[in-house]
């Protein structure tokens, strides 16, 4: 029995109302990072070539379309993790942490430093809580294995990739990775053992939503 038109029409629809809602979120990245929170549901709209009207049927306004985008950026981050801790190999999948961590941060420097302090910190604490379990036991493989230094905590990595990070947003060639070398490098095994405790993560989410200085001088445009 054939379908009728309209049927046909539904499943079109809701594909159409997913491209647009992505869309969105996509157009939010670059219109936030360009403008900061100023920019309204309206520029976003219209950065992402859809209609007004459309964009409020998806979101009540831009603060929700901001969370969105972060929630998204935590899913990625979870996934990650995820794939690290399940690598064979405790070492590599601490690399691949590292490498595709920074990669994430660095596409959306400028939206994710925007958002996670204007809307991170309902977010935080689920997010330390979910990526915590999966590099506690990539931590904890490596450790056993004689790979990783026995006195860093999973809370130590997030620090780790704040910094890395600020390095990465210089934009100098082969700086990121000699940077990220030399941290893997650090967390080899030594005699010598580090000060003090990995953070809390209470710190860690103080760390991470602090504002950020603005650094002296000229730089990269």
């Amino acid at each position: 029995m054939p379908l009728s038109a309209a049927a046909v029409g539904k499943p079109h629809r809701r594909a159409d109302a997913a491209r647009n809602h992505q869309r969105l979120i996509d157009a939010a990245a670059e219109v936030f990072a360009a403008r900061g929170l100023n920019a309204t549901l309206d520029d976003i709209a219209r950065h992402a070539g859809v209609n007004v009207a459309t964009a409020y049927r998806h979101f009540a306004n831009k603060h929700e379309l901001a969370r969105e985008f972060l929630l998204q950026c935590v899913e990625q981050a979870l996934a990650i993790a995820e794939r690290a801790a399940a690598e064979a190999d405790p070492w590599r999948g601490l690399t691949l942490f590292m490498e595709q961590s920074l990669e994430l941060m660095s596409s959306n420097r400028a939206l994710v430093d925007v958002l996670t302090r204007a809307y991170g910190a309902e977010h935080h604490a689920e997010f330390f809580q979910r990526i915590s379990a999966p590099l506690e036991a990539l931590l904890g493989r490596g450790q056993a294995a004689g790979l990783i230094r026995t006195d860093v905590g999973a809370t130590d990595l997030a620090p780790i990739m704040e910094m890395l990070n600020a390095v990465a947003s210089l934009g100098l060639p082969g700086l990121r990775d000699r940077y990220v070398a030399l941290i893997l490098a650090g967390l080899r095994p030594s005699p010598d053992p580090l000060p003090g405790q990995p953070p809390t993560e209470e710190l860690v989410r103080q760390v991470t939503l602090a504002p950020k200085p603005r650094p002296c001088g000229p730089g990269p445009a």
